[in-house]
This record gives C-alpha cells, sequence and structure tokens, in this order.
C-alpha cells in the first residue's frame, strides 16, 4: 500500500468518525481493516506515528464514547477490528506506544472493559474477542518502553490490578489470566523501583501464588502459561535479591494456623463397692476399665505456611531446571540468590528445628513421638534441603574457582562428641559464629565451606541421625495438637517415591566433602560416616540412595586418612532387618567370626486386610 492509498483512507475513515455517520458501517469496516492489515509492517506502523497521529487521537476517542455491543453485528466488528489495530500498531514504536498509553481516558477504558460485566454482550465469543484484544493493547502498549510502563504501573498498582487478578481467579472462561501477569512482568521488568513495589504488596502477591495449583507442569495448556508467567515474575523478583522480603511479607499466622482433627482414647476406671452383714468376709471393691474415644478440633499453628512454601517451590525449580545454581559473589554468570540468601535458609532450617524440639513440657518418652511442626514446615524444611542439594553440587565454574583460589580449611580438631544432638551441637558451637560468616568472607573460603560454618552439615546429619529408624521400624509422629502422622522420618512425606528426602540430605554431605578437608573431618566428627555407610544399601522407598551415599563416602575418604582409618575400624555388629527378604523365606545373620550367613525361613505371609 502506498502513502496516497494510506491517507485516502484515512481520510475516509475520519469523515466517518468525525460525522458519526454510522449509516456507512461496510465502508468503515472496509477501512479499518485494511488498515490492520497493513499495520504487520513496521515502515507502515512508523508512518502512521509521524504522520496520523490526529487520526489516533480521533480513533480513540471514537471508542471511548461509544458503547461496545453486539447488537449490530457491523459496528461491534469496526470496533473489535479497531482495538486490534491500536494493539499492533505499538509494536516496536515508542511514539504510538506514547500516544495510546498516555491516554488515561482510554486506559481507564480499557480496564472497565475488563473489570465490569458488560451485559450488551449477547454472544460469550464475542465479548472474548473484545476483553482478548484490550487486555493486548495494554501489553503492547509498554513493551520495551520504560516511560510508558512508569506511568501505567502508577495508573493500575496496587488497587487496579488487584481487582483484574481477584475478578478472574475464581473463573476465568475467557483465558485472560496469563494476559494480566504478562502485563505485571513487562511493568516490573529492569525496574527495581517497581520490583520494590510487588514485593512489598502482600495482598497481590499472595493473589499471584494462589493462582498456582499442586497440579500444574508445563504441559497442561491454560495453567501451564499461568505458571509460565508466574515463574518468569518470581525469576525477575529472586535476581534482583528479593527472596527474603518475600519469604517474610509472606509470614503471617492466618496462613500457618491449620485446622486439625485428632481422636484420643482415654481409659475410664469405673469402682464397684460390695458390703457384706458378716465380718468374716470383709468389703470387696472391683474396678472396671472401659475406653472411650473422643474426637476433637483445634487450631495448630506452626512456622510456615502454604504461600511460603510455593516460593520456595518457585525457587527450587528455578535453580534446578532453569540450572541457575551459582551464588552471585562467587560467580554473576548462571546465579539467582546470593549468600545472604543461603545463610538466611539456614537460619530458617535452624529455627523449624528449634521449634521441633521446643517440648520442655513433655516427658521425655512423649518429646520423641511429637511434633511441634505443621505440613507446611515439614514442605518448607524439604524445600530448603533441596534446594541446599543443588547450590552445592558446584557447576564446573564454581568448582574451578573453588580449586584454584581457595585452600582446604581444616577445622579445630575439639569438636568432641557428647550425648548432645548433633544439630544442637553444631548450632550453639561457638566456632559454628565466626567471621567468616558474613558476606565478605567469599573473598576468604569457598562457598561449601561457608555453608558448613553456618551449620549446614549439622543439620543435614541431625536430620539423619535423630529422625531416622530401621527402616522396618516404621513410627508414628503425633503434633502436639494429637495429630497422628505416620512417617518413617523427619517428613511425614518424604519417604513417598516422588521426595526423596534422606537423599537430599546425603547429597549435600557427599557434595560438600568434595575436596575439602575441614568439611570432611567436620561430617566425621559429627558421627556423619556411620550414618551414611547404614545407607549404602537398598531402599525401596529412596531410589539410588545407595549410589548416593557410595558418592559420599568416596568423597569424605579422598586425600583423608582420618576417615579412612574411622571406616577400616568399624566392625559388623549386625543386619538391618528386612522385611523384602524375609517374604521370600530368606533370613540374613551375623556369625562370631562376623561373616554374614544366610538361612531360609517359613515365608512370611502378607497380612490380607479382607
Amino acid at each position: 500500500m502506498t502513502g496516497n492509498s494510506t491517507t485516502e483512507i484515512i481520510k475516509s475513515l475520519l469523515e466517518c468518525l468525525q460525522k458519526e455517520c454510522n449509516n456507512n458501517e461496510d465502508s468503515m469496516v472496509a477501512d479499518i481493516t485494511l488498515l490492520l492489515s497493513q499495520s504487520t509492517q513496521l515502515s507502515f506502523r512508523k508512518e502512521i506515528s509521524n504522520e496520523h497521529k490526529e487520526f489516533l487521537n480521533i480513533l480513540i476517542n471514537y471508542l471511548i464514547n461509544t458503547t461496545i455491543g453486539d447488537d449490530n453485528e457491523k459496528l461491534f466488528k469496526f470496533k473489535l477490528i479497531s482495538i486490534r489495530f491500536l494493539r499492533t500498531i505499538c509494536a516496536n514504536v515508542p511514539e504510538n506506544q506514547n500516544i495510546i498509553t498516555s491516554n488515561q481516558h482510554f486506559i481507564n477504558f480499557i480496564l472497565n472493559q475488563l473489570n465490569e460485566n458488560d451485559s450488551n454482550f449477547k454472544k460469550n465469543e464475542n465479548k472474548k474477542s473484545i476483553l482478548t484484544a484490550s487486555s493486548q493493547v495494554l501489553i503492547n502498549g509498554i513493551v520495551s518502553n520504560d516511560e510508558m510502563q512508569t506511568l501505567l504501573w502508577f495508573n493500575i498498582f496496587p488497587n487496579k490490578l488487584i481487582i483484574l487478578i481477584e475478578k478472574y481467579k475464581a473463573k476465568d472462561e475467557f483465558g485472560l489470566l496469563p494476559n494480566h501477569l504478562m502485563l505485571i512482568y513487562n511493568c516490573i521488568l529492569n525496574n527495581k523501583n517497581r520490583m520494590k513495589d510487588l514485593a512489598s504488596n502482600k495482598r497481590l502477591i499472595e493473589m499471584i501464588l494462589e493462582l498456582i495449583k499442586e497440579d500444574d507442569t508445563f504441559d497442561q495448556g491454560y495453567n501451564s502459561q499461568i505458571f509460565n508467567w508466574i515463574h518468569l515474575i518470581f525469576k525477575c523478583l529472586f535476581i534482583n535479591n528479593f527472596f527474603i522480603d518475600l519469604y517474610k511479607l509472606l509470614s503471617d499466622n492466618k496462613y500457618s494456623t491449620e485446622l486439625v482433627t485428632s481422636t484420643t482414647t482415654e481409659k475410664i476406671t469405673e469402682e464397684s463397692t460390695t458390703t457384706t452383714t458378716t465380718e468374716e468376709e470383709p468389703t470387696t471393691t472391683e474396678s472396671t476399665t472401659t475406653e472411650e474415644s473422643t474426637t476433637t478440633t483445634e487450631l495448630k499453628t506452626g512456622k510456615t505456611n502454604k504461600n511460603q512454601v510455593k516460593l520456595l517451590n518457585l525457587l527450587d525449580s528455578i535453580i534446578h531446571d532453569g540450572d541457575k545454581k551459582n551464588i552471585k559473589e562467587y560467580i554473576e554468570k548462571d546465579s539467582i540468590i546470593d549468600l545472604k540468601t543461603c545463610y538466611f535458609m539456614i537460619d530458617e532450617l535452624a529455627s523449624l528445628y528449634n521449634l521441633d524440639f521446643a517440648r520442655k513440657d513433655l516427658k521425655v518418652a512423649t518429646q520423641q513421638l511429637t511434633t511441634n511442626l505443621n505440613q507446611s514446615d515439614f514442605d518448607a524444611i524439604f524445600f530448603f534441603i533441596k534446594i541446599f542439594a543443588n547450590i552445592t553440587s558446584y557447576t564446573e565454574e564454581m568448582l574451578s574457582l573453588s580449586l584454584s583460589m581457595f585452600k582446604s580449611n581444616e577445622i579445630p580438631n575439639d569438636i568432641k562428641k557428647s550425648n548432645e544432638d548433633p544439630v544442637n551441637q553444631i548450632l550453639n558451637d561457638p566456632f559454628s559464629k565466626d567471621s567468616a560468616i558474613d558476606p565478605s568472607a567469599s573473598k576468604k573460603y569457598d562457598l561449601n565451606t561457608l555453608l558448613r560454618k553456618k551449620g549446614l552439615v549439622g543439620i543435614c546429619i541431625g536430620s539423619l541421625h535423630g529422625n531416622y529408624g530401621s527402616d522396618s521400624d516404621k513410627s508414628t509422629t503425633t503434633t502436639t495438637s494429637g495429630e497422628t502422622v505416620t512417617s518413617k522420618g523427619f517428613n511425614k512425606n518424604v519417604e513417598l517415591p516422588d521426595k526423596g528426602f534422606k537423599i537430599e540430605l546425603i547429597r549435600i554431605l557427599g557434595n560438600l566433602s568434595y575436596k575439602n578437608r575441614g568439611n570432611q573431618d567436620e561430617i566425621r566428627e559429627l558421627g556423619g560416616i556411620e550414618i551414611i555407610l547404614n545407607h549404602c544399601r537398598f531402599d525401596v522407598n529412596n531410589p539410588y540412595i545407595k549410589e548416593w551415599s557410595v558418592f559420599a563416602i568416596r568423597n569424605l575418604c579422598e586425600d583423608n586418612l582420618d576417615n579412612q582409618n574411622l571406616i577400616e575400624s568399624l566392625k559388623i555388629k549386625g543386619v538391618a532387618s528386612n522385611d523384602e527378604l524375609k517374604d521370600l523365606g530368606i533370613e540374613v545373620g551375623v556369625t562370631e567370626n562376623g561373616t554374614i550367613k544366610f538361612k531360609n525361613v517359613p515365608k512370611k505371609e502378607k497380612e490380607n486386610n479382607n
């Protein structure tokens, strides 16, 4: 299309718009359709911005002042194509973006379209077309244009954004939520002030996180679009060091309070007294005991809430799936978090342990079977550990830096074994709180050394050593509020095949001990070698735990004679119970000279629940 023909079409269209000659609707539709078809060309879009600014203003005002419905099919079609035309001419032409987005009346008109339940549409497909095009105008009007992003953000943040999300959160029949999230992402991208605005608005952050459903995956169409944009929004916030602020912002007892239904059985003793009239037969008292079950519902408050768990899940997915394992102070490339965030996560882990151990009012026997943590606390622990399992596994760049710049840091050999829990031992040890726990220490120590000094080794060994029994001995854990949880470990869900909590703990210990003498020694001092050796066997609930344990032992023994001697000095004391072998009619034992023997026994019959 030549410049003259463009001018002629616009001139013809302007006459109709200014005179409101709606009796010539066919011509209006034809003209705007021609303009839309040519708007895909960058040269045409620039021509509009240079020569036809007045036309854009007149078209925008016409849309604002005319009710859009589908009673008049031709007029509706003209308005729909006009909005699409305005959407398209914004692409890569800041001048057109400025004309459209700086018109506050037009932006309010678009927002009203999106927020109101407009009854002017009889056909849902027509309403969907208008609303989709309207939301796209907002996005295209700000892409790569910081001035317009600032202007629109000032207009819509936070109240209008909250209304947009709230309206479609429960029912998004037209699939507009991904567009609204895309708008937020484009507004905060490359602008730390707007990121700070978003990261400081608790209601909006919570609403965005609540859009994540538990079954969201990358191949689920609509849900995948929502998750992908949420993923990008939080990745942008994490990279710019807002994780700690977000995690603290989301902390609220309103969300960390869980409704727990528990059943307790109480023994009631009733005494009956029988009196006789003769002196030879004394009065006798008979006691009968009956059991009475009562069901109570109460609120159990932990430290963590579901939205904080979702935040951790997002961080874990970005680090793991996006391979962003580097730490900023060491290597900026492919990093998502800094040392301060690492320290914060260890502090949160330690506080969850302290909450779990705070049962001074209970008897010792009861303490071992109760917990003050809620389900979100358990989930948070799992994600913290999973994140550390990834970042302690150095990338090639981190490994090269560690080996070339930092020497192995030996620790004093004065951490003596005691009856104190390993976690408390390391957290209370003055050495673990030395001056190395400072972000500036990245110039003196490698990452894994600093994480050991902060207490990560003690936490991992404490999780394995203090909370897991033998595989055949499932324990029953009860919350202090009466909730009964059957589990074999610290996290009541981690024994599921898709969790692998113990594997992540052993991965961390193996990673920390790689070519690091100080970490190797501390793991030995805290009894970590024995417990890792105990996992060098098949575990149906933790696939590949044997392989990870062997890897950890290999790293612990490399260039460490003390660790090698410890393993060499170990003797077989017995064989762990193995229900799988018993099911096959095989029993394993140890002879007097320390060799293993097998013998056939009657096959163990499985319980029939019928």
